[in-house]
Order: structure tokens, then C-alpha cells, then sequence
């Protein structure tokens, strides 16, 4: 299979031809989720080049749509055209249950320039130990700006972590992504190291740090993926309550219950 890329705006429109099948699927997978891993504002995905050996096959898309949901703001968006079969088409329809599916690519990009609403905040963070600090600082900053004070002490904990390893193992620069969506907080550090990190036992000590198994017991969920660059994203999740629930416990505080 030969994929091609390229950018339109702020989007990633990606071309896959050849057979789609059990062989080329793990590499198709792959090639999306960096694609994904980089935070475009969408990455659309032609499939006008595509040959399903089974129509079936083309559930990889909502696999790797649900995977990229858990923590990215980035959707993943298809483009059926005209050209191929009715079976295929339908199939592509039942697939716009988990995604968008359009059938022009200038429908798609369209539908880039009305986002979903949610807040979003960049850091470029030196390869320098001060830059711990200046991360903490900067998520508990941007939570309470956010109305996000409830899990303001997790998220500065889980950075406190993830960056540490960036400076401790990676040794390069970083960037550190906030972002705030359907009650979500995604907190990702992107580095220049293709090295995934490895769960250790946990430190009371800042010099090594508070170990995975903190961001294991902190986030919603978490995880890592590699970048088109050669490097990696770890993200973590958080779950806000809603406001409705919120003001439960609030009303219950002031009660006394």
C-alpha cells in the first residue's frame, strides 16, 4: 500500500492506495494515529484509491477514530466519493455512526472550520530542569482559567510526571498541549524520543519522580503514541463533573451531608 499526505489549512488529508486487507491494515492503522498524534485540525482521509478486500475492513477507520477519541481533539474524517461501489458506500454509512463521512473532500474541509467547541492552550517547553516548574505553573494557571479547579492538583501532578520523564529520558525539548472538551481535560507532552516510557515503581523523591503508576491512579485514561516525526505524545485524560453534579455536591457540602 502507498499512502500519500498533504496539508490543506490546518488539515492533513491523507491518501491511501492500494488493498485494504488483514496484511496492510496494521500499517494503514499506524500511518493514522501519527498522523492523529501531530494535532492537526482534522485529518481526512480519501478513500477514492482504497480497494476493501472485504467491505468489513473498513471498520480499522472507526478503530482508530474511537482510539483517537480517548484523548485528542483531532477527528478523523472520510471521504467516500462517487466512484465507488454501492455496497462500499453503504458500508461507509453505517461507519458515520462512530465518524464524519462526506462525499467531496470540499465538504470535508468545511466541516474543518466549525470545530467542536473546546479550548485548547500550547507550551514550548526547553530540555532544562526549570521546565517542570514552568509546566506545573502553567496547568494550574490554565485550570483555573478554565473553571477547572477540581482536578487542578491531578493535572499538575500527572505533568509534574510526564514532563520529568521527558527531561530525565529523553533529554530533548517538549511541548505540552492543554485541552478542555466535553467535560475532558487531555493533558499530552510531545518529545523528540522514539522511546516509550516504561512503568516503574514509584519515588517520594523529586529527583526521580512519582513513577506511571501515578498517572495510572490519577487519569481517566492514558497512554502513548508516536508522532510522524519520530517522536512521542503521552496524554493524559481527566474527567470533570458535570455541572448539574457539581452543584449536587455543592449543595450537599452546605447542608452538612
Amino acid at each position: 500500500m502507498q499512502i500519500g499526505t498533504r496539508t490543506v489549512g490546518e488539515a492533513v488529508v491523507v491518501r491511501p492506495a492500494g488493498v485494504l486487507d488483514v496484511a496492510t491494515g496494521p500499517q494503514l492503522r499506524t500511518y493514522l494515529l501519527k498522523a492523529v498524534a501531530d494535532q492537526p485540525s482534522a485529518v481526512v482521509v480519501l478513500l477514492e484509491a482504497l480497494v476493501p478486500a472485504r467491505t468489513f475492513t473498513l471498520s480499522l477507520f472507526a478503530a482508530v477514530a474511537r482510539q483517537a477519541a480517548d484523548w485528542s481533539g483531532t477527528p478523523l474524517i472520510l471521504v467516500v466519493g462517487d466512484d465507488h461501489t454501492r455496497e462500499l458506500q453503504q458500508h461507509a454509512r453505517t461507519i458515520a455512526r462512530f465518524l464524519p463521512v462526506y462525499g467531496d473532500l470540499a465538504a470535508a474541509l468545511a466541516s474543518v472550520s466549525r470545530p467542536p467547541v473546546r479550548q485548547l492552550t500550547r507550551l514550548r517547553l526547553a530540555n532544562d530542569p526549570h521546565s517542570g516548574g514552568v509546566a506545573r505553573r502553567f496547568v494550574a494557571a490554565t485550570c483555573e482559567l478554565w473553571h477547572c479547579e477540581e482536578v487542578v492538583e491531578d493535572a499538575v501532578m500527572i505533568v509534574s510526571e510526564l514532563v520529568g520523564n521527558v527531561i530525565r529520558h529523553a533529554g530533548t525539548d517538549a511541548d505540552l498541549r492543554l485541552e478542555l472538551r466535553r467535560q475532558l481535560l487531555t493533558v499530552a507532552v510531545t518529545d523528540r524520543s522514539p522511546l516509550f516510557p516504561v512503568p516503574r515503581p514509584p519515588s517520594t523523591t523529586r529527583e526521580n519522580g512519582l513513577g506511571l503508576g501515578i498517572i495510572t491512579a490519577l487519569a481517566t485514561a492514558w497512554g502513548a503514541n508516536p508522532t510522524s516525526t519520530g517522536g512521542k505524545v503521552v496524554w493524559a485524560t481527566l474527567k470533570l463533573r458535570g455541572p448539574d453534579a457539581r452543584a449536587a455536591i455543592n449543595n450537599r457540602w452546605r447542608n452538612g451531608q
